[in-house]
């Protein structure tokens, strides 16, 4: 049906069951990052939107089910919102859809958290083959973040589209590709000089107007990445790609997909095209990870209850308080202390064996100070530091002091680097001291406080 929009065929992918819902052998081809759940790839590993008990990437979504007790049903209802995450967009500072369509033209939509509901968004529209040829602007929306995102390891900032996968055969990569509409995403730092970021495009030819796309042959092209029907990943950017130290806005243009539009090589661009209704590029959230906060700004606390945010406090009961879970990059409402907490072990190098301390920082917390501590005793006065970071910086040996330091991500997607995995060899043999001890010491200064 020629006006079939895509939020209508998305209502008949409802059905599709889990052993269908993943990507049939043979269909990844480059060597970019799949749909959802490629912790590895090197390049553009997704990013989930929703963890915990229910599964990585497993969207909390409202079934519109009551129970006996007419409370809501929901699916995956253990799992929120990724606390990677410490921003949202805020606002949104322009928006022209291309096409006259009306559905899901409100822009609030594109705002606060991801939902993984894929009805949920914004759309851009798409042009007309006339329009393009009369160089028509395509879609497009800005939006601002009221805190600078900053150039810190790894991806840092997220956007979700509302893709799907396509259970039929219909062009393109075919049963087991995504139904994605892609576009372009530019930074800016003050909302006036926009940068775009490099695009690759491998796919060979036209997907037609209800095709899918391989994602393997995608990089940095907002909408690669699957954000429907219960299942929720984003598509990673990093700003060292763009020569960017911070921005404030991320504007995302829609990129009719007949072809017309390049990559940064001179390949053409395919999506599904044309779509109506939801036409184009479906924004449903933008997500900020490398947005730099204190412990009074941590968000994970608005999930808990008020007399509980107390940085003494320890309201999943795993022995970490609330600075400490912050401190290492935990979740102060589940019990993951052995999964965050520190942990030492015995390395031998040579002849010598010592002992090696690692722990985790998250290089966004500006009012911190990390201590690394030996002592021959657990006397109070006789620990030294023979290590440090501070303000989110590098660990580094202190004045005097020779242990070996390496600093790697903690986090199991590759794209993913803010929570950094610190290892601190002692400078001291275990055969030179009758006892040894080390620990870190997590320092709240408040003279950090005006630094993020």
């Amino acid at each position: 049906m020629q006006n079939s929009s895509k939020t209508a065929r998305r209502v008949s992918a409802v059905s599709c069951g889990l052993a269908l819902c993943g990507f049939a052998p043979g269909v990844l081809a480059g060597p970019y990052s799949a749909a959802q759940n490629d912790p590895a790839n090197p390049y553009d590993a997704p990013i989930p939107g929703f963890v915990g008990p229910d599964g990585i990437g497993k969207a909390r979504l409202d079934s519109f089910n009551v129970d006996g007790n007419g409370d809501p049903i929901y699916q995956n209802p253990n799992n929120f919102v990724n606390p990677l995450f410490f921003g949202w967009a805020d606002s949104v500072v322009s928006y022209d859809r291309a096409d006259l369509d009306l559905p899901f033209s409100d822009t609030i939509l594109a705002l606060g958290p991801v939902t993984g509901d894929n009805f949920d968004v914004v759309s851009l529209g798409d042009l007309t083959a006339p329009a393009i040829g009369a160089s028509a602007p395509p879609g497009t929306i800005t939006v601002e973040l009221a805190k600078p995102i900053k150039d810190l390891d790894g991806a840092d900032f997220v956007v979700f589209e509302n893709g799907h996968i396509t259970q039929s055969n219909q062009g393109g990569a075919g049963v087991g590709g995504i139904f994605a509409e892609l576009a372009n995403v530019w930074v800016s730092a003050n909302g006036v000089d926009f940068v775009k970021f490099p695009t690759t495009s491998l796919t060979a030819a036209s997907v037609g107007m209800y095709g899918s796309l391989d994602p393997t042959n995608l990089r940095n092209l907002a909408g690669k990445h699957l954000n429907s029907f219960g299942n929720s990943w984003g598509t990673p950017f990093d700003l060292a790609q763009v020569g960017l130290a911070q921005i404030t806005h991320i504007r995302i243009v829609d990129i009719p997909g007949n072809g017309a539009f390049l990559d940064q090589s001179g390949h053409p661009i395919y999506d599904p095209w044309q779509t109506f209704g939801s036409g184009g590029f479906d924004l449903e959230a933008v997500g900020a990870i490398s947005t730099q906060t204190t412990y009074a700004d941590w968000t994970p606390l608005a999930n808990l209850a008020t007399n509980a945010r107390g940085k003494a406090n320890d309201p999943d009961g795993d022995g970490l308080s609330n600075l400490l879970e912050y401190a290492f990059g935990g979740v102060p409402w589940l019990s993951d202390s052995a999964d965050v907490g520190p942990k030492i072990r015995l390395i031998t190098v040579g002849n010598d064996a010592f002992a090696e301390f690692t722990f985790l920082r998250d290089e966004r917390l500006t009012d911190l100070v990390y201590e690394v501590q030996v002592s021959s005793s657990l006397s109070g006065n006789t620990w030294t530091t023979i290590a440090s970071s501070t303000g989110g910086g590098v660990t580094l040996p202190k004045v005097g002091h020779q242990p070996v330091i390496s600093e790697t991500s903690a986090s199991a997607i590759a794209s993913v680097g803010v929570v950094r995995r610190v290892t601190v060899r002692d400078e001291v043999p275990i055969a030179a001291s009758s006892r040894r001890f080390l620990r870190v010491k997590v320092i709240e200064d408040s003279a950090l406080l005006g630094n993020p």
